[in-house]
């Protein structure tokens, strides 16, 4: 009995007397393990309404089956834009884990698929979206409410553009407009209802290279660029190198009240600094113009 239980204590005096290398621990510590880990949502089916959402958390854990503390976590979902992800921490706190919220104004099934220091989760989640909006609007569609036929009224004059992350945003007025568009013939009437589901995205900014605008109070004469960033003109010699000698006549007035809708990029000093061909083709659509991508 004494010679069988001898090699036994032998073993555990040696794993005292020898513990693991702090490296090993180390490397333990720090390498995921994904058969501990979890991804997981606190409900798998939302509404579509923008406004209803679900939390998703990825619990890492590592090889020693402890809390990975730190690590980067991403959250994708393979509808894009359509799908809006708010992050509430992506890195791993205490216990481990990274937090996010998805919700959407589009009808339909999203995967989603989790990154943790730059490698992919092995599960993915399927994420249902229901009861969005009825109605089958496509990317770029022009929409307005009906004419209620009362002069003093102005909101049902207003035309808006259906983008891709299913909101609704506002042409200020029709200089703006004709810069995108020649007519109003593709403009579509919803009813007040309809219309009401569709959440307000925001203000749309001049098409880029399309005019010279200005501030009613600001002397300086901007060329609009993508994503409503606008550069000052420096010269005359400039504009009239763009837009001739009646360059003047391409200038319009923004109100102050649209000033917030705008950002500064650089200005430029001469005509060949920029290409107007190259500006125009940052955005050729609105969408692409809010930062949306190609419809």
């Amino acid at each position: 009995m004494t010679r069988l239980s001898f090699p036994l204590v032998a073993l555990v005096a040696a794993v005292l007397l020898f513990p693991a290398h702090p490296s090993q621990a180390q490397s333990g510590a720090q390498t995921i393990n994904f058969n501990a880990s979890s991804f997981t949502a606190n409900k798998y089916t939302v509404k579509a309404d923008g406004i209803d959402s679900a939390q998703v958390n990825v619990t890492v854990k590592n090889t020693l089956y402890g809390a990975m503390v730190g690590a980067a976590v991403q959250l994708v979902s393979d509808r894009g834009t359509n799908d809006e992800i708010v992050v509430l921490n992506a890195t791993t706190n205490s216990i481990g884990r990274a937090s996010f919220l998805i919700r959407s104004l589009r009808n339909g099934t999203s995967t989603l698929t989790a990154i943790v220091n730059g490698q992919t989760f092995p599960q993915t989640i399927k994420m249902g979206f229901v009861q969005g909006l009825a109605l089958s609007l496509p990317v770029g569609a022009l929409i307005k409410i009906p004419d209620d036929n009362n002069v003093q009224t102005l909101s049902d004059t207003a035309v808006y553009y259906y983008a891709s992350n299913g909101k609704r945003y506002v042409f200020p007025n029709e200089k703006v407009y004709y810069t995108w568009y020649p007519d109003f013939n593709n403009v579509r009437i919803l009813t007040i209802e309809e219309m009401a589901l569709i959440p307000i995205g925001g203000n749309i900014t001049y098409r880029p290279a399309s005019k010279l605008v200005k501030f009613q109070t600001d002397p300086k004469v901007y060329l609009p660029t993508k994503g409503g960033v606008l550069r000052w003109a420096k010269t005359e010699d400039t504009v009239r190198e763009w837009f001739g000698n009646d360059w003047n006549k391409n200038v319009d007035d923004i109100s102050e009240a649209f000033y917030v809708n705008y950002t500064f990029g650089e200005p430029i000093n001469g005509p060949y600094d920029v290409s107007l061909q190259v500006i125009a083709d940052t955005a050729r659509t609105v969408n692409a113009n809010l930062g949306l991508g190609n419809p």
